[in-house]
């Protein structure tokens, strides 16, 4: 009896110090558990139902779960994900910065590791790895994850934190 009580307090004590750590939903490998070169069957099986599918320019597909407030694209040529992007202030990385958050907040969790990324000479997204911050006033608007300018641009033309 004594040992199963002690293995019941053992049990339920190491399940809540798991629960108190908070999830890392976004980082430089996925983004909501999708990561760049999973397949369409992967991205769709890991989006919350319904996943709305478009059709865009330059080659480009995009399955959304606006539920999830998530978007996958795929592009032409590019083997399996392309792009992932959040606008969900729920998702945030080890550092607690997601969407919606303040940029101050990006610019103390990861400091000099950010690369700015201009148009017209004002900062409109910061790179962290494969991540993408696009700023939206004060605020991080998108957070998304993918590589080379093409990836900067699908970030700062995907939906925003609002």
């Amino acid at each position: 009896m004594r040992i199963a009580l002690a293995l019941f307090f053992a049990f339920g004590c190491t399940a809540s110090f798991a629960s108190a750590q908070p999830a890392i939903d976004i980082s430089p490998l996925y983004i909501a558990g999708i990561s760049l070169g999973a397949t369409q069957a992967q991205a769709r099986a890991v989006m919350t139902k319904p996943v709305r599918v478009d059709r865009l320019e330059d080659g480009y597909m995009r399955f959304v779960s606006t539920r999830q407030k998530l978007e996958s694209y795929f592009r032409t040529g590019t083997k399996g994900v392309a792009v992932v992007t959040t606008w969900n202030r729920q998702l945030q990385t080890e550092r607690q910065v997601g969407p919606c958050s303040t940029v101050t907040a990006l610019k103390r969790a990861y400091g000099p590791l950010l690369a700015p990324f201009k148009q017209g000479g004002k900062t409109v997204a910061y790179r962290y790895d494969t991540l993408i911050f696009t700023l939206k006033g004060t605020r991080v608007g998108t957070v998304a994850l993918g590589r080379g300018t093409q990836a900067m641009y699908v970030a700062l033309g995907a939906t925003q934190c609002s």
